[in-house]
C-alpha cells in the first residue's frame, strides 16, 4: 500500500490566506438600494472562488490590485456593485459549491409612517451533519487524526449524495446502495486503521487549490465487487456525482478564516435590527465561517419613516369631528 500521508494533501496543513470581504448596503426612500461588495486578500485566494461574488448584467465588475506601502505585498481586489430592488439571490444555485448569501428589502407602505425591512441570509454549510469531524479539523490544524477522519467523512457523505440524489443511481435499488455504503464504511476504516490508505487521493496538480479531490482509482478499485451488479457506465456516472459534493465541501474549508464585514443604512429611524455596533445611523455585522458553518447567519433590520403633517392632519380632523358630536350632543340635549 502506498503510504497515506505524503499522498494526502491534509486539510489544515494548507497555509490559509485570509480573504477580507466589506458588503455595503445602503437602502434609499423608493426601496431600492445600493449594494456593492469588495473582496481582498491574495491572487491564489480571490480566484478560487470560495465566496462568489455577482457578475450578471445588472453588476459593475472589477478586478485590480494594489501595493501594501508597508510590507510591499501585492494585494488583489475583486469587486461588484449594482443598484437592486426587492429580493435578489445574488449567486445562482447552479454554483453548489459556493456560499449563497440571498437579499431581501421590502418597503410596507401606511397612511401615517413607511417601514423598511432588510433581510439578508448567508446560508449554513451543515457541516455537523454531513461532515461533523470536518469543524474540528478546521479549529486544530496539529492533529492529523482529525483531518484524515475529516477526509473519509466528506469522500462517505459524497458517495451517499451520488448514491441516493443523483440521476444515475435512480436504477439501483435500495437494498444495494445500503450495502454499498456499509462496504465502502469497512474500506475507508480498515486503510485509516492501518494508518496506509492505497490510491486514496490521486495525485494533485501543483496548480490544484483543491484541499480535498476525488481518490478516483481507489473508488474504481473497491467498486470492484458491485460491478456486475450495476448497470454498464454507471460506477462512472456515480463517483461524476460525487464531485459537486466535494466542491462543496472544498468550498468551507477555503472559507475558513474569511472575514466579513457588512455596513448598513436605512432610511428613517431603525427600530430593529441584529447589528453588532451601531454609529449614529450606519449597522454594522462582523461575521466568518463559524458562524454559518451549521446553521444560516441571518442580517435583520427595520426602520420607519413617520409623516407628521398627516398625522397632525388626522390629529385636526379627529378633533374637529369629535367636537362636531359634541356640539350635537349639547343641541339635542338643549332641545329637549
Amino acid at each position: 500500500m502506498r503510504n497515506f500521508r505524503p499522498a494526502l494533501i491534509l486539510i489544515c496543513s494548507l497555509l490559509f490566506g485570509c480573504v477580507e470581504t466589506l458588503i455595503t448596503i445602503n437602502v434609499l426612500p423608493d426601496a431600492r438600494y445600493r449594494m456593492g461588495i469588495i473582496s481582498k486578500g491574495d491572487k491564489e485566494d480571490i480566484e478560487d472562488n470560495d465566496f462568489r461574488l455577482p457578475s450578471s448584467k445588472e453588476w459593475n465588475t472589477k478586478r485590480f490590485k494594489e501595493i501594501d506601502e508597508e510590507t510591499g505585498d501585492i494585494i488583489h481586489f475583486s469587486s461588484s456593485e449594482s443598484l437592486l430592488k426587492g429580493t435578489n439571490l445574488l449567486i445562482k444555485n447552479n454554483h453548489r459549491g459556493g456560499l449563497r448569501y440571498p437579499i431581501s428589502v421590502k418597503l410596507k407602505k401606511g397612511f401615517f409612517s413607511d417601514t423598511y425591512i432588510l433581510h439578508q441570509l448567508f446560508e449554513g454549510r451543515g457541516v455537523d451533519k454531513k461532515y461533523p469531524t470536518l469543524a474540528q479539523a478546521l479549529l486544530e490544524p496539529g492533529d492529523e487524526s482529525k483531518q484524515i477522519i475529516a477526509f473519509t467523512e466528506v469522500m462517505l457523505h459524497c458517495l451517499e449524495e451520488s448514491l441516493y440524489n443523483s440521476s444515475s443511481s435512480s436504477t439501483i435499488e435500495d437494498l444495494l446502495k445500503e450495502r454499498i455504503v456499509n462496504h465502502f464504511n469497512g474500506v475507508f476504516y480498515k486503510a485509516g486503521k492501518d494508518e496506509n490508505l492505497k490510491d486514496i487521493v490521486q495525485k494533485q496538480k501543483s496548480e490544484s487549490a483543491n484541499t480535498v479531490s476525488l481518490p478516483e482509482n481507489f473508488m474504481q478499485s473497491n467498486f470492484q465487487p458491485f460491478q456486475s451488479m450495476l448497470p454498464s457506465g454507471n460506477i462512472d456516472s456515480l463517483l461524476i456525482g460525487m464531485l459537486p459534493c466535494i466542491d462543496e465541501a472544498n468550498s468551507t474549508i477555503k472559507l475558513n478564516d474569511d472575514t466579513f464585514k457588512l455596513i448598513s443604512t436605512l432610511p428613517g429611524r431603525v427600530f430593529m435590527s441584529n447589528s453588532d455596533s451601531t454609529y449614529n445611523d450606519t449597522l454594522l455585522w462582523s461575521f466568518d465561517l463559524k458562524d454559518f458553518t451549521n446553521d444560516s447567519y441571518a442580517v435583520e433590520a427595520a426602520s420607519i419613516i413617520y409623516y407628521p403633517k398627516k398625522i397632525q392632519k388626522a390629529i385636526l380632523v379627529g378633533t374637529i369631528l369629535i367636537l362636531f358630536v359634541l356640539f350635537l350632543i349639547a343641541k339635542r340635549k338643549a332641545i329637549l
